[in-house]
């Protein structure tokens, strides 16, 4: 599985976001994708964003209502992230 996300600031907190489609956005296959990017954003809450809904939903383990809104997207750097390959944080060192 292959995933767009970043690191985004919110009330002074950094919040890792993934996008997704909307079926993703449930209990149960939301936090089975939330487990699994947790190896690639350690220590950071993860969001899980469905950008194209309409209105923009999101999913997480604490409430997104008050944060959504005030993600500011503009200034965050797009990483790639494919879940059939190891987090960064797991590949053995270039030596």
């Amino acid at each position: 599985m292959r995933l767009t996300g970043g690191i985004v600031t919110a009330r002074g907190i950094r919040i890792a976001l993934a996008f997704v489609e909307p079926g993703m956005l449930r209990a149960g296959a939301g936090d089975a994708l939330l487990a699994r990017l947790g190896s690639w954003f350690p220590r950071l809450p993860i969001m899980l964003v469905a950008p194209r809904a309409n209105p923009v939903l999101a999913y997480a383990q604490f409430d997104t209502r008050a944060l959504l809104p005030e993600l500011d997207l503009a200034g965050m750097v797009e990483l790639y992230i494919d879940l059939d390959r190891p987090s960064p944080d797991d590949t053995a060192p270039p030596f």
